[in-house]
């Protein structure tokens, strides 16, 4: 049965949004709130209301339970498929250069260990925005992958960073918080809809 809201979408154009919802949230046993990646955060109605819409496709991305992190995907191409693309950019959220905060889903897809002797799979993939790509594909940054699937940076100066993939239990547990996280955090949330 089609949620009530969904009559009020029916007329919207047709668009692509990729939501972030966990299992309790989509059968109703949960009112937490959810993800768009790349957009911020709308409630759980807001999120059922979305998945309901007429024409909506579900997509699922496993989540590991320990570590919050997606699944991995491969191909022996030095293009990545679209769907391997979109997987990094939901494991990693942003940019994973330090400090760069620009949406995943506007990041150039990189080989961490740059192919052919790093093959093309999720797991050496990351999405880097352009202007921190260029810098490492120009060896401005040195970079190279360590454990937990962190990136290790080394500027020029020498100095060392880490980063990590999004934890996505992190940032659905506690959307509202003011604690940071490697890569986002959540705004504060309200019962209007979203502005699409």
């Amino acid at each position: 049965m089609a949620h009530p809201d969904a009559r009020r979408l029916s007329g919207a154009p047709p668009a692509v949004v990729r939501i972030v919802v966990p299992f309790e949230v989509a059968v109703g046993l949960s009112d937490a709130a959810c993800e768009l990646p790349g957009h911020g955060w709308v409630t759980a109605a807001h999120a059922r209301a979305i998945m309901t819409a007429p024409g909506s496709v579900w997509q699922r991305l496993a989540v590991d339970v320990d570590s919050g992190r997606a699944l991995e995907l491969s191909t022996d191409r030095y293009t990545p498929t679209r769907e391997m693309v979109e997987h990094v950019r939901a494991v990693d959220g942003v940019c994973r250069a330090p400090g760069c905060q620009v949406p995943a889903d506007r990041c150039d897809w990189d080989h961490l260990v740059p192919w052919p002797l790093g093959p093309t799979r999720t797991t050496n993939g990351d999405s880097l925005s352009r202007g921190c790509h260029n810098g490492k594909t120009a060896g401005i940054w040195k970079v190279q992958p360590v454990a937990d699937q962190g990136i290790s940076w080394t500027t020029p100066a020498g100095r060392d960073y880490i980063t990590y993939p999004k934890d996505w239990r992190e940032a659905l547990a506690d959307p509202g918080s003011d604690a940071p996280t490697a890569h986002s955090s959540a705004p504060e949330l309200d019962d209007e809809p979203p502005p699409f």
